[in-house]
């Protein structure tokens, strides 16, 4: 079995929407100049930064069906199955959909369509989001007609969202991200956005046909959660969205504690708030680890406090 945390090493991309805040705050490094507005901190092409797997990626190890890395997900999945990132919206991102698992096959040969969760990390006085259809009767062809005509953020709810907010957002759900609010994502490891309307930005592909075949109508109405860590001890804790291939939870630590995967396969630990140690290491804002089946690590919070977020393959 594996014997420590494996350490990751994040991947900056620059996009027209982001800011600098991940480069600040995070201490990340841009690849090229301009705005910044995603760091993904595990996914199939992240590099395994210490052990004796250093320098392979944590998709060529899946692949080789490493149990003692990710236990049985090896075997349940056809590649590595999660996506982490921190995003940071400067600007209001697309309105947008992702595919199911089905429609992801369907349309792109993928296997993983695009269920993923924010929890929000910072965001500006009155910040809105798009999330869902808003709440009224909307017909086919109505959602379809606004589309087609350049309109799709009609259509879409406004919700405010303030820190520690968290946004459900199975596939098929219509949002986006807006101007001032920066975000922690778990998600599956896929890609796949379908833009329905993009702010009158030009030179950028609004995907009319794809998108509309996702869209669920059913999502509209929607709220966010606002989850506070419950218990006592050094570790108090709040779950956080589910879905069919991961679960997670928030926690909040007040003193050292050993933390394993919650499943039978890998975990993945992100911190996104404050710093501490894990296994005698730093642990510092924005970081994510993965966790190996069996491996129980040894947490402990700064002088700040420690917030992270655990989540799962199922």
């Amino acid at each position: 079995m594996a014997t420590q945390a494996l350490r990751l090493r994040p991947k900056v991309k620059n996009v027209v929407w982001g800011g600098d805040w991940l480069l600040t705050t995070l201490g990340r490094t841009p690849e090229a100049p301009g705005p910044v507005g995603e760091s993904w901190e595990a996914w199939s092409g992240s590099e395994v930064l210490n052990g004796p797997d250093a320098g392979a990626t944590l998709g060529d190890l899946f692949a080789t069906g490493r149990r003692d890395l990710f236990g049985s997900t090896v075997e349940r999945y056809p590649r590595f199955p999660l996506l982490v990132k921190f995003i940071d919206a400067r600007e209001n991102l697309s309105v947008q959909v992702h595919p199911t698992d089905a429609l992801a096959m369907e349309l792109e040969e993928y296997p993983y369509g695009k269920t993923e969760f924010w929890y929000v990390v910072a965001a500006e006085p009155g910040a809105e989001i798009l999330f869902g259809l808003a709440d009224r009767e909307l017909a086919a062809d109505a959602i379809a007609a606004a589309v087609a005509g350049n309109d799709a953020a009609s259509i879409c709810a406004r919700v405010p969202v303030r820190p520690g907010d968290v946004v459900d957002i199975p596939a098929g759900t219509v949002h986006a991200l807006t101007a001032g609010v920066v975000v922690y994502e778990l998600q599956q490891d896929s890609d796949i956005t379908y833009r329905l309307y993009d702010w009158g930005r030009v030179g950028r592909e609004i995907h009319i046909e794809k998108g509309l075949a996702c869209i669920d109508p059913a999502r509209k109405g929607l709220r966010v959660a606002h989850p506070g860590p419950q218990g006592d001890g050094p570790v108090r804790s709040a779950p956080l969205p589910s879905s069919h291939v991961f679960g997670s939870e928030l926690l909040e630590l007040a003193g050292p504690v050993e933390l394993a995967s919650a499943g039978d396969g890998f975990g993945l630990l992100s911190v996104v708030d404050g710093s501490g140690r894990l296994d005698g290491g730093p642990l510092a804002m924005g970081d994510t680890a993965l966790l190996p089946p069996g491996h129980a690590a040894h947490v402990a919070p700064g002088p700040a406090g420690l917030r992270l977020v655990r989540g799962w393959a199922l």
